[in-house]
């Protein structure tokens, strides 16, 4: 366990303990009938018995409990020990970070994915132990981190309105457009998206405008031309050096589509940046 104590400034969160993968005995129940006056962030590896707002619950290896303060809190093993992850926070911003990422509150809820949490957990306590330069900012960084991507994982299928296998299909799409815009290069269709993903081009087609708000296409166009505007502001490179390094294979079309939708022709664009920078150097 770790404490924050001492601090030259007030600081806007404040974690007062944690522990990461803790074995608890045969019969250990934590049971605080008026709860704390601090935040309370568990995430649990065994099956649990837990009172939540909705009573006494059955929770499940991977399940989270944020516990609100002065919230009574009451859990233990379902008839053996248990092991769990957890953290105890305190600060003005935590309110606002809860509301902020929709976090549930003295609730269960089960995100996708949980291995993050003890990672982010034992940066944190790193960062209380060595007590380097920042670590305050850091820790506070770091627990925002945390609360982004519970809040995150736990609203997603809301948000998204995503049936399950549509939303594990997320993953994989999120995938395939990272490789598409690491190599805008290449001359990708839907037909090769797709086929990176192992699903049919209108499906894909489908989902991906779902989950990215634009069609594959639009999506493609719109980051060829935001990485060919960077290095049209590059004095070294030439605008079909730009075209060509951004997928563009017709230098003719490359203009007229940024044309259209920089409202500038590339070269003028090139040459602004250049009179730009040279009037800089005069001033300076």
């Amino acid at each position: 366990m770790a404490h924050l104590d001492g601090r030259e400034e007030p600081h806007r969160l404040e974690v007062m303990g944690l522990g990461v993968h803790w074995v608890r005995k045969l019969g250990f129940t934590v049971d605080r009938p008026h709860g704390l006056d601090q935040y309370l962030l568990l995430r649990f590896y065994t099956p649990m018995l837990v009172r939540t707002a909705a009573g006494l619950v059955h929770g499940e290896s991977g399940d989270c409990l944020l516990y609100e303060p002065t919230f009574p809190q009451w859990f233990t093993g379902r008839g053996v020990g248990y092991t769990d992850d957890w953290v105890h926070i305190t600060g003005p911003a935590m309110p606002e970070l809860v509301g902020r990422y929709r976090v549930p509150v003295n609730r269960l809820f089960r995100p996708e994915e949980v291995e993050f949490f003890p990672r982010i957990l034992r940066a944190i306590e790193r960062e209380l132990y060595r007590r380097e330069l920042f670590w305050q900012h850091s820790v506070q960084m770091l627990v925002e981190t945390l609360l982004l991507r519970l809040g995150r994982l736990a609203n997603e299928q809301e948000h998204l309105d995503f049936t399950a296998a549509e939303l594990a299909r997320a993953e994989v799409l999120r995938s395939v457009r990272m490789q598409v815009h690491e190599r805008l290069e290449e001359r990708w269709t839907v037909a090769s998206m797709a086929q990176v993903a192992h699903l049919s081009p209108s499906r894909f087609a489908v989902l991906y405008k779902k989950l990215f708000g634009l069609s594959p296409i639009d999506d493609l166009v719109e980051t060829r031309l935001a990485r060919a505007r960077i290095l049209l502001t590059n004095a070294a490179m030439s605008v079909g050096e730009a075209a060509a390094q951004t997928g563009f294979g017709s230098l003719s079309y490359f203009s007229r589509l940024f044309h259209r939708r920089v409202d500038c022709a590339p070269r003028d664009f090139y040459r602004r940046h250049l009179q730009e920078g040279e009037s800089e150097e005069a001033a300076g």
